[in-house]
């Protein structure tokens, strides 16, 4: 059975209703405020809902400005924004939150992690563009595949990190059961790893690293970032602001022991800010002001100590990290790669290691193309990386995590030890990947005659002891932020005074 794609207008406020196994669409058009909730006797909502579990007069929809947001409207069992639980409404206090397209809100009760059958599942949507949300139907099937080849499954996602054949669904007499099929990646189901064969029940949350999926009995409603060539055109449109938000962290500290090893030592304390799709973000700071803790801690590589909380994609990364990892490469200031074997091996043997086995040598191949194509080294391709320049050294180094597509990239001073050409063009690329091909790029640098080239430009600084951050925002604002011209004045602006600058 053909696979059905929501037919709704691409820039359209829309909601996409899973309501007592059924789905529909709502258009949020031709009004600023919508009510929605259950409907029962005289009160019939603009948005009426079927579940028992949903209150009468449950929320609302409002758009102000153009933004979209949802308030609760004090229902009993309150409602789920992105996994957070908004309510119900207590105190005279109103909850609302902005809404994102993407965003998921859900009633239900409060462990998610068994859905009451009752439930409702809402995805808010203003854009069917690197996201795309579609409808699977399973009615007269008893099997369905999940994986990355067109030919051998039923249900496709066609990203590099997902195996050929991921996982199947199989209907046993009136019940669907789901099975992982060995993948590298792995299947979650409502957040716990698939071992052997799960028992689905309706309102179950399927996940393949940002590839997911909702079981509604009678079919699945699945996401999954699309194509290349799709996130390339989206990300052309929307790098300059940042496009949607990728990462967002909120870290009121992170902790290590001290040198006595009895004490606590504080590394950073309240780090708030975000990174968008398609940009590329400049770590900046003095010695000690906690630029590498600070990235070590929003790539999920050292979590330990960390109070707070760092989404990806609106998901906990730190509670995900085991499904998340294979989106997010994390790339090192010193070159991890092998000077006797030419620029085609190294990376081939970087993509037999970090993408599934059943790639096949033709997709491992293309995959190398892309990747040299991307970091301009296709005509270096037989060269021996002992006798490549610098800049064509960190270049391949980058290279070992995109050529197993990594949506973020996290670099530790890639430009140390090149000389200025080199750097502008190693940062040049770097933008290229972001704007061009909707990578997200956090890069650590002290050198900043080439910050014009980033998006985004976080500085920390160091106060007592503790990292703390002092701006987010672009070089522009950074520069008219702390009152200078050139932006490496600004070291020693806060140096002087950096409790004045502190954010938080």
């Amino acid at each position: 059975m053909d696979t059905v794609l929501f037919t709704t207008p691409k820039r359209e406020a829309t909601l996409v209703i899973l309501d007592q196994g059924k789905v529909r669409t709502v258009a949020l058009k031709d009004r600023e405020r919508w009510t929605l909730g259950r409907a029962a006797g005289t009160i019939t909502p603009d948005i009426p809902l079927q579940s028992t579990i949903a209150s009468r007069q449950h929320g609302e929809f409002l758009c102000h400005d153009g933004r979209w947001y949802y308030k609760e409207g004090g229902s009993v069992n309150g409602t789920f924004h992105n996994g957070r639980f908004m309510g119900p409404e207590t105190g005279g206090k109103t909850r609302m939150t902005i809404l994102n397209s993407g965003d998921t809100l859900r009633i239900d009760y409060k462990d998610l992690t068994r859905p009451d059958e009752r439930g409702v599942w809402m995805l808010f949507t203003t854009d069917l563009g690197a996201v795309t949300w579609r409808y699977r139907d399973l009615k007269g099937q008893s099997l369905c595949r999940i994986g990355r080849e067109e030919g051998q499954c039923e249900l496709v996602f066609p990203l590099p990190y997902v195996s050929a054949c991921h996982a199947e669904l199989r209907k046993k007499g009136n019940q669907w059961h789901l099975s992982d099929q060995g993948s590298t990646a792995g299947t979650w189901v409502n957040g716990i790893r698939v071992i052997s064969s799960v028992l689905l029940r309706e309102k179950d949350h399927i996940s393949i690293c940002d590839c997911h999926m909702i079981f509604t009995g009678q079919g699945l409603i699945y996401s999954a970032r699309t194509d290349q060539r799709t996130r390339q055109e989206k990300s052309q449109s929307q790098s300059r602001s940042g496009g949607d938000v990728v990462l967002e962290a909120n870290i009121q500290s992170k902790v290590v022991k001290d040198q006595s090893g009895h004490g606590q030592k504080e590394l950073i304390r309240n780090v708030k800010l975000s990174v968008g799709s398609g940009q590329l973000v400049a770590l900046l700071g003095g010695s000690g002001a906690g630029k590498t803790t600070v990235m070590n801690a929003l790539n999920g590589m050292d979590q330990l100590g960390v109070k707070g909380q760092v989404l990806y994609r609106g998901e906990d990364l730190y509670r995900n990290f085991e499904r998340l990892k294979y989106l997010i490469g994390s790339v090192p200031q010193e070159n991890v790669v092998h000077d006797m074997l030419t620029v085609e091996e190294e990376l081939r043997d970087a993509a037999l290691l970090r993408l599934p086995k059943d790639m096949g040598s033709r997709g491992i191949q293309r995959q190398v193309e892309d990747t040299m194509a991307a970091l301009n080294l296709t005509q270096k391709r037989k060269t021996q990386i002992r006798k490549l320049s610098g800049g064509e050294r960190k270049r391949v180094n980058i290279g070992v995590e995109l050529v197993a597509d990594r949506e973020l990239l996290c670099l530790d001073e890639p430009d140390a030890g090149l000389d200025p050409l080199a750097k502008k063009d190693l940062f040049t690329t770097l933008r290229d990947l972001a704007h061009d091909r909707g990578k997200s790029i956090l890069v650590i640098i002290h050198d900043v005659s080439e910050i014009d080239l980033f998006d985004q430009v976080i500085m920390m600084a160091k106060v007592d002891g503790v990292g703390r951050l002092a701006f987010e925002g672009s070089p522009a604002a950074a520069r008219t932020y702390f009152g200078v011209e050139d932006l490496s004045e600004a070291y020693v602006v806060i140096s002087k005074d950096p409790k004045r600058y502190v954010r938080g």
